[in-house]
């Protein structure tokens, strides 16, 4: 297949990087399946440089993330129409759900007609938290369980992250190709309320964490969504930014993750993590080079940076490339005031240590 080497749109269901083997014709397990999948926050890139380039839709940045309890439930049946795929009408973002339906039945090779229900009702859309590679993601674990999960969890992870795709309002058959490093799908295959990827979308480390931890998000008021196609325009425009960050920090980061925050993790603490990604958001750079999404980036990350030099909050980061902010603290309600006054609507979640979670299977 030829390679992808620009950022055009592509058609739903279009595989960009196969996998590396071939499955033979795959038949169902289970009549039906329903899981429920949770959410990534995005708390830093290790080498930003590394999404500012068009690697035929392989991305190697790596990243830093939490998992939070904002879920989608996926309902998937067995359908009586041979080899279609009918999305239910009351299942938001049809193009998304349909791309990884049929990716997943070029991975799997199967005939069987499927009938997908989504329940995605609190989903933030376009704001940091992965709403599109997490119901990206989550169609396609749940297919992978109605067949026996014949895809091992690295290999589905790595498979849909590269060939991710996001919706461009008013088409319903084209996606956008907007970088993605697999975070929103390892939120769900992979246990740990932190998780650290690296390479091309390899999960390397994960640490639980209590309960006592909740995670603060906060979206400016005034924001105004955009959708993918826009967002890729202005971002593609700020790709030098994030080359100088990376080429000036990246061994930076890389050291500061290998010699403190992975020894950390195996001891259980947060807080090395938490510095660094301080330090990546608020000294290097990090928030002024995404404020091509939201202008007043900067200005609230002044107001409520003193949550972290405080103490008050653990980790202190922009998510993705914003606008939402976000804190992991033991003390939420301060957090919440504190991005109140700076202008923020406020959502407290708890972190989950979970994988995705099956419902019921029939």
């Amino acid at each position: 297949m030829r390679k992808k080497t620009d950022f055009a749109p592509f058609n739903v269901g279009v595989v960009h990087n196969p996998l590396p083997f071939k499955i033979a014709a795959s038949l169902p397990k289970f009549e039906s399946v329903k899981i429920s999948y949770p959410s990534r926050l995005n708390a830093m890139a290790i080498d930003p440089s590394m999404i500012a380039r068009d690697g035929s839709m392989q991305y190697a940045p790596g990243e830093i993330i939490f998992k939070v309890g904002i879920y989608k439930q996926i309902s998937i049946k067995l359908s009586k129409t041979s080899g279609e795929i009918i999305i239910d009408r009351g299942s938001k973002r049809e193009p998304l759900i349909m791309h990884a339906a049929l990716i997943m039945k070029r991975a799997l090779n199967f005939n069987v007609g499927l009938e997908i229900n989504v329940e995605n009702s609190l989903e933030l859309r376009h704001v940091g938290l992965g709403s599109s590679s997490g119901l990206i993601a989550s169609v396609a674990v749940c297919i992978n369980e109605l067949f026996g999960k014949p895809l091992s969890d690295d290999v589905l992870l790595r498979y849909l992250a590269q060939n991710h795709g996001e919706e461009i309002d008013n088409n319903f058959h084209n996606l956008m190709p907007v970088q993605c490093i697999g975070g929103s799908a390892a939120a769900g295959l992979y246990g740990g309320a932190m998780i650290i990827i690296a390479g091309h979308n390899r999960v390397i480390s994960s640490l639980e964490l209590d309960q006592k931890y909740k995670a603060v998000i906060g979206i400016p008021e005034d924001f105004q969504e955009m959708d993918s196609k826009t967002l890729l325009e202005k971002e593609i425009k700020s790709f030098p930014k994030f080359m100088r960050c990376g080429k000036k920090y990246g061994p930076i980061i890389a050291y500061n993750i290998l010699h403190k925050v992975l020894p950390a993790i195996t001891e259980g603490k947060l807080g090395p993590a938490g510095e660094l990604i301080y330090q990546y958001r608020f000294r290097m750079g990090s928030i002024n080079n995404c404020s091509y999404h939201y202008k007043k980036l900067p200005f609230i990350a002044k107001r409520i940076e003193y949550l972290k030099t405080n103490n008050v909050a653990d980790v202190l980061s922009l998510s993705s490339v914003g606008p939402a902010f976000f804190a992991i603290t033991t003390k939420a309600s301060e957090c919440r005031s504190a991005f109140k006054k700076a202008g923020l609507n406020t959502l407290v979640v708890s972190l989950t240590n979970d994988k995705y979670k099956i419902i019921s299977k029939k």
